[in-house]
């Protein structure tokens, strides 16, 4: 190895490494169970500093961030990530001293889910592109979805639909019919809602009134809440990180290096059976979600969504009346 191992530990923990330096710090550690107790040291160091400087800044005024900016997650957190960002490094440390070279990858993607969570956390509104790759049938198996409710009339295809959301389980879902017709769904995070090309408006006080048009569901893991189905991956899932072979033009954005976070369902656990995650290196933007076998009514789904823009909407663009004209009547449910 030609690089120096301290400049990688310190470029690793600081996010800053590029693909090849990355690929460099992963050979050095499989090198000697030495190397793998340097870094779990180093870990543990940076963690402690980084906790004593929260600390810190939990007892001066927060400032806010500039408007427009993605935020980066070292320089403002939720209060439950210092604590998840302690129980992960037990985890590495624990790992790589005890457990040796093959559980280094996964507790490096543990890490790297950790961090995609935060960043997540502090993201503007998001607006994805799905796209369905393949439609099968359940196979008869414990984990297969909840039928279809009865009566219900079936549900508008999922390809090409454009999902946005918000903080707080605020969403609009944006289909088209077999008759080329808008059906729009979502949540402004006090009431559920949905608008069909004819009829009226129907709004409800529950939450999940509606929320059955988005795939995931049946698994409490539905696509609204992007950083709750990340939270869901820490157990239900084994993880891996992988480099990016490929370079897809709608989610490449500039120079910034991107990865791949690989997530395989457990045996025993329900959800979807892969999940796979690109995001970029150095801000941990979420650029496109992979999900196998993901469900939507009767049937099973391989999706993507795709970023299409980050970008905080107008205020009331999550409230049923900014997706039909005033004319539209409203009928309101419990």
């Amino acid at each position: 190895m030609t690089l120096e191992p301290q400049p990688l530990i310190d470029g690793y923990l600081d996010e800053t490494l590029s693909s090849e330096e990355h690929v460099a710090f992963a050979q050095w550690l499989q090198e000697a169970p030495q190397h793998r107790q340097r870094f779990a040291e180093a870990v543990l160091l940076h963690d402690r500093l980084r906790g004593e400087l929260l600390a810190m800044s939990a007892m001066t005024p927060e400032s806010r961030p500039t408007p427009g900016v993605f935020p980066l997650p070292r320089r403002r957190m939720r209060s439950a990530t210092p604590i998840l960002g302690v129980i992960c490094t037990v985890a590495v440390v624990m790992v790589v001293l005890w457990k040796g070279l093959g559980e280094i990858p996964a507790a490096a993607a543990v890490v790297e889910l950790n961090r995609l969570i935060a960043a997540s956390s502090h993201a503007s509104d998001r607006t994805y592109h799905i796209s369905v790759e393949e439609v099968a049938r359940p196979r008869d198996r414990g984990d297969s979805p909840r039928p279809r409710d009865s009566g219900r009339p079936p549900k508008p295809p999922m390809d090409d639909a454009v999902l946005h959301v918000r903080d707080g389980h605020q969403f609009v879902l944006i289909r088209t019919t077999l008759d080329g017709l808008p059906f729009v769904t979502g949540s402004d995070g006090q009431t559920s809602w949905s608008v069909r090309p004819d009829g009226p408006a129907r709004v409800s006080s529950d939450l999940t009134r509606f929320n059955r048009d988005l795939p995931g569901h049946e698994y409490d893991m539905p696509l609204i809440n992007i950083e709750e189905g990340l939270e869901r991956l820490r157990a239900a899932y084994d993880l891996q990180l992988l480099p990016i072979e490929s370079s897809d033009s709608e989610i490449q954005s500039g120079d910034e290096p991107l990865r791949l976070l690989v997530a395989v369902k457990k045996r025993g656990f329900r959800g979807p059976r892969r999940v796979e995650i690109t995001y970029a290196v150095r801000t941990g933007q979420i650029r496109q979600l992979r999900f196998v076998d993901m469900p939507y009514g009767p049937e099973r789904l391989t999706l993507r969504l795709t970023l299409v823009e980050e970008r905080n909407l107008t205020a009331n663009f999550f409230d049923h009346t900014s997706h039909h004209g005033p004319e539209r009547t409203v009928e309101f449910e419990e």
